[in-house]
């Protein structure tokens, strides 16, 4: 994030340039700022007395054992040895003891079952499909899977299957050695993965944006979560916007309250007025009373999920703050200007009693719209607003507080309990 024309603050009636934290240009990559050092993985030096994966092991067997398909373990524990001819089940014990180990041979022996193929058939059909099928959108993974004898596509959807059917058709494998499983995304396990329940500090996906699930919040009878309203399609007024987690089509909720953003009065001339840049969707998954943390800035792993004991609905100037964001993660600002009138830059759009916190170091970046904005006191979180724009000079970020955003959306944050605070 560059230092120029990002952020400039003044008190009351200054303009805080928005530096669309919710926008990220056809989802390209985001530039690593320099204190997002990578570290480089360490090879792992080869071993004589280590093959380097299960597969090359079991490929060793299969050299030696005519007909050998594979091997797992049952439910019992069992170690289950499939083979084509079962008279080679002593000739496969020695096999797995001499690969493996004798400790791989349970007290009681191994147990056996048929096999259509052996593991090195499977292995070649596996490598065979591969290229082509992971290439296909929605494909989680191929496996050889030695329960089934048979190879494994893994597919997000069902969806999917049809495209994967002709794949194979025009591979020309065998059907009948395929099995085609639906095992749904596999994705980071850190705020930008898929969580289930849904919580607040997680990615979010609206059409063409990148956000930040706020808060979950009950509105009367609806459970829910808010979250900017220029994450949704149109800034102010209800289009339905669908938001997803972490990505399209892992649905999360639909846009339903996000009042319209109005000129006169106290909104100064050639501007549009609301007290926070908020939405409420409803939410169509599960939802948990909790805050992602991670260990620091631009750290995206999950270090422990805060829980929501209570709130408050306008911080005070001085007090330090802290929020969770999609793209840079647990950074926390003090408040210097509290109960501001506060001016986004580039946009028409003003906010009556919003706040900036500001920090040493880059508190914010793109994608992190809709942050939930705490205080942090041990593994709890109190809530008390919703960030919506950063910038420099000093590092910085806006929030609404959560007296605003209950005001204006009708709704109290989903806490501790499973309840209204």
């Amino acid at each position: 994030m560059s230092k120029q024309g990002i952020l400039r603050v003044a008190v009351s009636g200054a303009t805080l340039w928005w530096v669309g934290c919710g926008d990220v240009p056809e989802r390209a990559e985001e530039v690593v700022p320099v204190s997002r050092a990578v570290a480089t993985r360490a090879e792992v030096p080869s071993s004589p007395l280590r093959l380097r994966t299960l597969d090359d092991a079991l490929l060793e067997v299969d050299a030696a054992v005519p007909g050998f398909g594979g091997m797992y373990y049952d439910e019992k524990g069992q170690l289950v040895v499939r083979l084509v001819h079962a008279s080679a089940a002593p000739a496969a014990s020695r096999a797995i003891a001499a690969v493996f180990g004798q400790e791989k041979i349970p007290a009681g022996g191994v147990v056996t079952e048929p096999a259509t193929r052996t593991f090195a058939q499977l292995k070649a059909l596996h490598a065979r499909i591969t290229p082509s099928v992971l290439s296909q959108a929605g494909v989680v993974l191929t496996d050889v899977d030695e329960k089934t004898n048979r190879v494994a596509i893994g597919i997000e959807r069902a969806e999917v299957r049809s495209g994967i059917e002709k794949v194979i058709e025009r591979l020309g494998v065998a059907r009948d050695a395929i099995d085609i499983v639906e095992v749904g995304p596999i994705l980071p396990t850190n705020v930008q993965g898929g969580w289930r329940p849904i919580n607040g500090g997680i990615q979010i996906e609206t059409p063409g944006k990148y956000c930040t699930l706020g808060f979950p919040a009950l509105q009367g009878g609806t459970l829910g979560f808010v979250t900017n309203s220029h994450c949704t399609q149109t800034q102010g007024g209800v289009e339905s916007t669908p938001a997803y987690q972490a990505v399209y089509p892992d649905l999360a909720g639909v846009e339903t309250t996000d009042p319209v953003y109005g000129g006169g009065g106290n909104c100064p001339a050639g501007r549009i007025c609301r007290d926070s840049d908020s939405a409420f969707f409803s939410a169509s998954t599960t939802v948990n009373p909790l805050v992602a943390m991670t260990p620091g800035a631009f750290n995206l792993s999950i270090s422990s999920w805060l829980e929501v004991p209570g709130k408050v609905l306008y911080p005070s100037q001085g007090q330090v703050v802290y929020k969770t964001g999609r793209s840079s993660g647990t950074t926390s600002g003090t408040i210097q200007w509290a109960c501001a009138t506060v001016n986004s830059g580039g946009t028409p759009h003003t906010y009556f009693c919003n706040y900036i916190a500001t920090s040493p170091q880059q508190n914010g970046a793109p994608g992190d719209s809709g942050s939930p904005v705490y205080f942090l006191s041990g593994n709890t979180a109190q809530l008390t607003g919703l960030m919506w724009g950063s910038g420099a000079e000093p590092w910085n970020f806006a929030f609404a507080p959560l007296g605003s955003i209950q005001n204006e959306l009708g709704i109290v944050p989903y806490c501790q309990g499973f309840v209204g605070c």
